[in-house]
């Protein structure tokens, strides 16, 4: 075969191949207009660009807040269409994969991930791509233009949409919470107000920890300055309510689930985002505290509500996740479903006696295998429906109220009261096992068929 064309060097040794393997590909030798080309072994000539490719899935999983198991799944699964192996590592700030094909190899280490987003779209998007790329084998120019497309596209639902939305999520929980329906005003207020922050302050790349803090001094100072003007009858969910929607149980239940499956560097990376995040949030709504004069009693309880209005009001605090997860619409009424049967279920348990924290790992483990069901029934990742199943059940106010409690018990000293000092740490242990027993729960389905668990040592 003879043609015009640059000298394209074998992908390793800089020689052509053995002639004619069969291939698509050629290995071109010549000068000038004249230039006898051979066949090239597509495999040799392609690894970089599916090193480059497997990379980028890897990449847009991770940083949309796939769990680490199902980054490494798809990165292999993904090499494996083309008849290479991947060896992944992930960190928590990059990621670093090796493919492999005989005795061709590349390594690539991705950019540094600047901060990671919670967007059900993009992480069911890629799983479906390379559904595609298993059933249709599309060529790898298609691939990478479709890769570029999920990590450009914008959200699904318009910034006032997720506003509104989020504020309904806040009053919301505050009806959970027991509050009445002043505090339902109050807090779908703050609540909007936060958010519409927190996205400007996202917009202009703030550290995320300030943007924890900012949002959540803000939607406090807002529920603090109705609490003292005698607006509610429950003040404390008018300052602790609208901080709960910022999600700190996102990156706690991702970091256990992480240590579940034996990815303990990446599980400790996001445990302490988690714990960092919500010690941000209890400082501002502490700040918020000294700002209006209202308090944070860290001693009171929630009251139940009925069973029927549990579940109404669950619906609606799932409903404002979707728009904050960024949920396709397709699978939302699923989500709606799971967050029902989560808060709901749990407070079946509790009105049946049953403590809040069993209560929790039975909501949870009941959104684990419907999260799965839905998972192969919309073909979409399980973690699409789990995560705004689960997160109406994280223990947001628990938490704020123990770290408010321990800078109470700082401040007082050795005279701190024992009534105080004993609340918080039941506050603090309560708020540990509720969220370990929803990343349990949530994982339960693959634990009891032992996948995604860590390896068992057996002797040799």
């Amino acid at each position: 075969m003879i043609r015009p064309a640059s000298f394209v060097p074998h992908a390793q040794t800089g020689r052509c191949a053995d002639p004619f393997p069969p291939s698509r590909e050629f290995c071109c030798l010549g000068w000038g207009a004249l230039t006898i080309c051979n066949p090239m072994d597509s495999k040799l000539f392609r690894v970089e660009e599916v090193s480059h490719l497997a990379l980028h899935v890897g990449r847009l999983l991770f940083q949309n807040n796939a769990d680490t198991a199902h980054v490494e799944d798809s990165v292999v699964r993904f090499t494996a269409i083309f008849d290479y192996e991947a060896h992944l590592v992930v960190t928590y700030e990059s990621l670093l994969v090796s493919v492999v094909s005989g005795e061709q190899f590349r390594t690539k280490v991705g950019h540094r991930i600047p901060s990671i987003n919670i967007n059900m779209a993009a992480v069911t998007a890629v799983d479906r791509l390379i559904d595609e790329v298993e059933n249709s084998r599309l060529n790898l120019e298609g691939i990478r233009a479709e890769l570029d497309s999920i990590e450009d596209r914008e959200p699904i639902y318009r910034r006032w949409g997720v506003v509104a939305a989020l504020g309904l999520t806040a009053a919301s929980l505050g009806r959970l919470f027991g509050g009445d329906w002043p505090t339902f005003a109050i807090t779908l207020l703050a609540g909007a107000a936060g958010t519409w922050l927190r996205q400007e302050l996202g917009r202009r790349k703030f550290n995320l920890f300030f943007v924890a803090f900012a949002t959540a001094l803000a939607s406090g100072t807002i529920g603090g300055a109705a609490v003292r003007l005698g607006m509610s009858g429950t003040p404390a969910l008018c300052l602790v309510v609208p901080g709960m929607i910022l999600v700190p149980g996102v990156p706690l239940i991702n970091g256990i689930q992480d240590m579940i499956k034996n990815h303990m560097t990446v599980g400790l990376a996001r445990l302490a985002t988690g714990a960092l995040i919500t010690l941000s949030i209890a400082v501002g709504l502490f700040v918020a505290t000294v700002v209006t004069g209202a308090k944070i009693p860290v001693n009171e309880s929630s009251l139940l509500i009925s069973l029927p209005e549990d579940a109404l009001f669950s619906a609606l605090a799932a409903f404002g996740y979707l728009f904050l997860f960024n949920v396709p619409p397709q699978i939302a009424w699923a989500c709606v479903v799971c967050g029902v049967v989560s808060h709901a279920g749990r407070t079946l348990c509790l009105r049946l006696g049953i403590d809040i924290v069993s209560g929790t790992l039975i909501g949870a483990m009941a959104v684990g295998f419907l999260a799965q069901w839905f998972a192969r029934y919309f073909r979409a990742p399980a973690v699409a429906f789990s995560f705004p199943g689960v997160v109406a059940m994280v223990p947001g106010a628990y938490a704020f109220r123990a770290v408010i409690g321990w800078f109470q018990i700082i401040a007082a000293g050795a005279v701190a009261a024992p009534a105080l000092v004993t609340e918080t740490l039941a506050l603090s242990f309560s708020c540990v096992l509720m969220v370990a027993v929803i990343a349990i729960g949530l994982a339960a389905p693959l634990i009891l068929t032992n996948k995604g668990t860590a390896p068992v040592l057996s002797p040799k």
